[in-house]
């Protein structure tokens, strides 16, 4: 495993060196880590210097103890403290889900470093109702009963009640025993801030109305974290934002259909570069 220190903690990282392309700077989501990127790392890295981080708290990296210091502002600085320890300079920035929300404010107040933006089954604001109650009860059972009973909250949901199954992937069990392990690991109050910020995501208004650096949104077909209609309109008030639908996916598409995940993402990165 790679490290850095940030703000005196070991984050865990892992970069792939490729062609002349801007940097990429990936940034996981809910209970996610760097490894939700596997799939697509290697084919991103072929036309330039990719690096996907262990978001605080998460995977590989130590985290703090207070459910504040996992807020979208408070994470998104600590963004850029990364790739300034990185020396990423410049940089095209993709966040998935929460990392999404966190990617929008690392653009809010730092445009003039990101050479375009990519935002992957993410929303304009905070979850809808029925993924935001899932999320919840996950929070609370890690907080109450520990991350086992976190675990169970996440196993026992049917998919139409709201937004993790894809995360799971019930039909590979290499993917789930990975999954059940990872979250096992995180440190609890990650988990606790992390939902807060899912939940009480405020959108960002008239800075992604005015935006301006390249900004692709792309959705998984069947993502039930925020439905294709919602990313839509994250797209719609996004000035100049593409929009791309991931089929035969749903919340995470880099890992469900890489190869046209790939496609849409590296295309893009291309004309940004250009």
């Amino acid at each position: 495993m790679t490290t850095i220190t940030i703000d005196g903690r070991p984050v865990a990282y892992r970069e792939r060196d490729g062609g002349p392309g801007a940097p990429l700077l990936l940034v996981h989501g809910f209970t996610g880590s760097k490894e939700d990127f596997d799939a697509v790392v290697d084919g991103l890295a072929a036309d330039r210097r990719v690096v996907a981080v262990d978001l605080p708290g998460h995977g590989g990296s130590a985290g703090p103890d207070d459910p504040a210091a996992y807020g979208l502002a408070v994470t998104a600085a600590w963004v850029l403290r990364a790739a300034d320890v990185l020396g990423l300079g410049e940089f095209a920035l993709l966040g998935h889900s929460l990392g999404g929300l966190v990617a929008q404010r690392v653009a809010s107040t730092s445009s003039q470093r990101l050479r375009c933006l990519v935002l992957a089954d993410t929303g304009v604001g905070a979850l809808r109702e029925e993924a935001a109650e899932v999320v919840t009860r996950i929070a609370l059972a890690a907080r109450d009963r520990g991350l086992a009973a976190a675990w169970e909250e996440v196993r026992r949901r049917p998919a139409a009640d709201g937004g993790l199954r894809a995360s799971v992937t019930p039909d590979d069990p290499a993917r789930e025993a990975f999954v059940h392990r990872r979250l096992l690991s995180l440190n609890p109050v990650a988990v606790v801030g992390g939902a807060r910020a899912l939940i009480g995501a405020v959108p960002l208004g008239a800075f992604l109305r005015g935006i301006d650096i390249p900004v692709l949104v792309v959705a998984g077909e069947d993502d039930d974290y925020w439905t294709v209609a919602e990313q839509r309109l994250l797209a719609a008030v996004t000035a100049g934002a593409e929009f791309a639908v991931v089929p035969g996916a749903a919340h995470v598409p880099q890992l469900e259909n890489p190869g046209y995940w790939l496609k849409v993402v590296r295309d893009f990165l291309a004309r940004a570069d250009a």
